[in-house]
This record gives C-alpha cells, sequence and structure tokens, in this order.
C-alpha cells in the first residue's frame, strides 16, 4: 500500500506484501512494514524518506492496521446486526402469513365438506367439493408445516425424549403422502426389528415429513420414494430415498445452511430453503445427525440418525 510512488517504492511494497514479510532497503531510503493485528496481516505499507524509519515506520504500521481492524470490526458487527434483525423480520412474516391463512382456510374446508354430504349434490359438484377439501387440507398442511419450521428455527430446541416406535412414525408418514401426493409412489422397509427410541416424537415426526416433503417436490410423476430404517451400531436411522436430480459436489455442504436453495432446487419447485435446515437442527439436539448420502445410482438420500440411548445434553429435557 502507498502514497505516490517515488521511485520503487511502490515495487518494493508490492513485493514485501507478497512474500508478507517487512524489508529494509537502506540504500534506497524504503522501508515497508506488513500491517498486523491479531495476527494477521492485512497488508503492507512502505516509506521513503523518513528520517528515522526504525523508530518511525513500526508505529505508523501499527496505527494504520489498528484502524483497518478496527474499520473491520464495524464492518462485521453492522453486518452482523442487520443479518439479526433481517431474520427477526423474516421470521415474523412467516408466522403472521400462516397465521392469517389459517382462519380463512377453515373456512374453505368446512363449507367445502358441506357441499360434499349433501343429498342434492349433483355428482360431479360432490367431486369438486371434494377436489377443494384436499386442496385445502394440503395448503392447511403446508401452513402447519412453516409455522413449525419458523418457531423451531428462531428457538433453541430442547428434546422432550419419550419412547417412541419411529418405524412409525415413518408409517404415518407414508400414508399421508401417499394422499398428497398420489403420483408418487411412495414406500416403506424397515431393516431393523428394534424401532423404539427416545426421541421427541413432535420434532423428529416434523424432520421426517420434511425430507419426505422433499423428496416428492423435487422428484418427477411416478417416481419412487423410499422411507427406509435401520440401525447403524448405537444409532437408529431414517433414511429418505428419492429418484430427483443430483446435488452438485460444490453445494454439498452448503444445503444444510439457513434459507439456501440449491441450483437444481432453485429451477425445478418453490421452497423456503429452511426444511433441511431445520432437520440437521433437530438431529443434531438429539444427539445425531443429518446427512446427505450418495452409496446409490442416480437416486439422492438423506439419513436422520438419532441415539437408541438418552443422549447426555443440556438441551434434552427428561
Amino acid at each position: 500500500m502507498a502514497g505516490f510512488s517515488c521511485g520503487e517504492l511502490e515495487a518494493r511494497t508490492r513485493e514485501a506484501f507478497i512474500s508478507g514479510q517487512d524489508a529494509v532497503h537502506s540504500e534506497l531510503g524504503i522501508v515497508v512494514q506488513s500491517l498486523r493485528a491479531r495476527d494477521k496481516i492485512y497488508g503492507s505499507i512502505g516509506f521513503e524518506g523518513l528520517r528515522n524509519p526504525h523508530a518511525t515506520a513500526p508505529a505508523l504500521a501499527s496505527l494504520a492496521a489498528a484502524a483497518l481492524e478496527r474499520a473491520r470490526a464495524f464492518r462485521s458487527a453492522t453486518t452482523s446486526a442487520a443479518h439479526a434483525e433481517a431474520e427477526i423480520f423474516r421470521a415474523a412474516i412467516l408466522d403472521a402469513l400462516a397465521h392469517e391463512f389459517k382462519t380463512p382456510l377453515a373456512t374453505i374446508l368446512t363449507a367445502a365438506g358441506g357441499l360434499r354430504v349433501r343429498e342434492s349434490a349433483m355428482p360431479e359438484q360432490a367431486a369438486l367439493a371434494e377436489m377443494i377439501e384436499t386442496e385445502a387440507s394440503r395448503l392447511g398442511d403446508l401452513t402447519t408445516r412453516l409455522l413449525r419450521l419458523a418457531r423451531v428455527d428462531r428457538t433453541e430446541l430442547r428434546p422432550r425424549l419419550q419412547p417412541t416406535d419411529v418405524a412409525e412414525l415413518a408409517i404415518r408418514s407414508v400414508r399421508r403422502y401417499s394422499k398428497l401426493w398420489p403420483d408418487r409412489k411412495i414406500s416403506f422397509r424397515q431393516q431393523s426389528e428394534i424401532s423404539e427410541v427416545h426421541i421427541d416424537p413432535e420434532l423428529i415426526g416434523l424432520a421426517i415429513s420434511q425430507l419426505v416433503e422433499n423428496a416428492c417436490r423435487y422428484s418427477q410423476p411416478d417416481a419412487g420414494v423410499l422411507i427406509e430404517f435401520c440401525a447403524h451400531e448405537e444409532m437408529a436411522a431414517i433414511t429418505v430415498w428419492n429418484d430427483g436430480p443430483p446435488i452438485a459436489e460444490g453445494e454439498r455442504d452448503r444445503i444444510f445452511e439457513r434459507f439456501y436453495r440449491g441450483t437444481e432446487a432453485r429451477r425445478s419447485a418453490s421452497g423456503s430453503g429452511l426444511g433441511l435446515y431445520v432437520a440437521r437442527k433437530i438431529a443434531l439436539a438429539h444427539g445425531g445427525n443429518l446427512a446427505l448420502v450418495n452409496d446409490r445410482t442416480s437416486t439422492v438420500g438423506f439419513r436422520l440418525t438419532v441415539p437408541f440411548s438418552t443422549p447426555e445434553a443440556s438441551n434434552v429435557e427428561r
């Protein structure tokens, strides 16, 4: 870093910055100091013509480095505060919208159900009323899930553990999503006789639902969606497979970030970008994990694992 370049000042400063070391060129009257703060090098600053360079240059470099560090810290704090405020507003908007949807949806469901069971209704009218009822119910489920996702996202999870048949949770998801996605072939396979685990059934049920919803959303009609339960040593594992598009190598870690949606996901379907983030958050709160698995050809799998035994964690309610 240099002001008005005299002689070789700019070139010597650039060389010192590339090497990451201070430099003294007595024959040219040039001194170059690295800008260091908190064991980090921000750049280099060069001086030419100082009367006492050995005393003056280090002090000036320290002042410049301190100023750069303060500016960086200020930008970081401002950005963090802005992100935190944005997250609060985003969650509040999701919450408000979901609540606003629930009352009119309940009215539509009640009216459609009344029309469907009327004796005077023509078969075509009854079929239309049933279609309205089905789609309104589906939208209601989506609204409820959005509310739950938003709440789980912004709070610290404290799972309420109780003995739960994880296989039964998976079977419920099969039944539910087979109705919501009749053009998907959803099935369940159990590879372990023991399926009772100490978990929070509401939270794990939400995580499984989110994985199955994603598998249906990012697959084509008539595609297969398999929910697989098995035991891996001391962990119970539920893997959801689907014949969806592959996840790019560079996105396999980022898909678990809050509000991140992969390139293929943005092209093929809408979504909030919260699902995988919240599902992993739930798994971690139980002492487990959620990971992408790639041991099958042309399929995408997400494996949620939780320990059979009660995890020793401060965030768990017993």
